[in-house]
């Protein structure tokens, strides 16, 4: 997914990727197969900015395919991870625009007969092996970058970065549509000021934003990580995080052979690019709007953000700097933060 024509382009790190497995008959497979993009729900982090939060989607909260577009699918074979095949699909010329694509064969091995089930997952700049071939436990690696780009549309609306997001889902069979489920979810910065912004840095209290993670693909569930997060609330207002869910947890990363490496608590969001080289001007009488792909179940405990500007002075938004379950980052919303005070005077 690019930036053209699209309203959003995007747990435990890449942990929170659980998804619905279904079985399948051993029949040949299309070179071929058509899929759809979520939308996305939206929430208000503090209830006491409700006055200056606001729908900023047209089309219903979706974003939309380019030309070009690739996900990775795998071909598990949950015996045997050695013997799971690999290949990258792209969408043909006529998915600009589109929440639903046909995607073909690219690269990788060619697919004949289905050996359990499929695994999507797009972007495929996260797979950080590529299509080689994974061990004999299915053990997927995954980078989440530490650093986004300011990102706009067609129309020059700030859009998230689209390679920031992730989406999977399980299917048995190639032949049969299917919709994507979202893995992470989107922070809204709504800030006013008098000064241009060159990056904007958001630090988690707790929890790392950034790094790798690799876990055993047949392992994941869908049903065992929604049960997860609907229990994902803080216990008391120190941060202590809800005792059924660490539970919970733990047992399920023993069963996901869940390690992560090279972990950050900080991402970064640049906002001098291609489109913005002088960076982003903040306006102090309207709120310009930043968007940070974010893992599940950060900011619970959380965070502070620190605007820098293309003066060479920074201030600090300390406003949800403490433990709170509606700073919590869901996958599939946009949780907005509004703070009021005018940034640079």
């Amino acid at each position: 997914m690019k930036k053209t024509n699209r309203i959003f382009c995007m747990a435990c790190l890449v942990g929170a990727m659980a998804f619905v497995a279904s079985s399948c008959k051993k029949q040949e497979e299309k070179s071929a197969t058509n899929i759809n993009l979520p939308g996305f729900e939206e929430v208000v982090g503090d209830v006491n900015e409700t006055d200056r939060a606001y729908l900023d989607f047209t089309d219903g909260n979706k974003f939309k395919w380019n030309n070009n577009d690739e996900i990775m699918v795998y071909n598990l074979n949950e015996s045997d991870g050695t013997k799971t095949e690999k290949a990258i699909y792209a969408t043909d010329g006529n998915a600009e625009g589109k929440t639903n694509s046909i995607f073909h064969y690219n690269r990788g091995t060619q697919f004949t007969t289905p050996q359990g089930h499929y695994f999507m997952f797009y972007p495929v700049s996260k797979v950080a092996t590529g299509t080689d071939g994974l061990d004999k436990d299915n053990y997927e690696t995954f980078t989440v970058a530490a650093t986004q780009n300011y990102t706009l549309d067609a129309k020059d609306n700030p859009v998230l970065d689209p390679t920031s997001m992730g989406m999977a889902c399980e299917v048995g069979s190639l032949n049969e549509s299917f919709t994507l489920k979202h893995i992470f979810g989107v922070c809204r910065l709504r800030l006013k000021g008098v000064k241009a912004v060159e990056r904007i840095e958001i630090e988690d209290n707790s929890f790392g934003l950034a790094g790798n993670v690799s876990m055993k693909l047949h392992e994941v569930n869908m049903n065992t990580f929604s049960e997860m997060m609907n229990n994902y609330l803080l216990a008391n207002p120190d941060g202590t995080l809800n005792p059924s869910f660490v539970s919970q947890w733990n047992s399920y990363r023993t069963t996901l052979g869940y390690n992560v490496s090279n972990v950050s608590k900080k991402i970064t969001l640049n906002c001098i690019t291609d489109a913005t080289p002088t960076g982003v001007q903040l306006v102090k009488t309207a709120q310009t709007l930043f968007y940070f792909g974010v893992r599940p179940g950060a900011f619970i405990r959380g965070f502070k953000a620190t605007v820098y500007f293309t003066d060479n002075t920074s201030v600090e938004v300390n406003n949800y700097n403490y433990p709170k379950d509606s700073f919590r980052i869901r996958a599939g919303v946009i949780t907005s933060f509004s703070p009021a005070q005018v940034l640079g005077e």
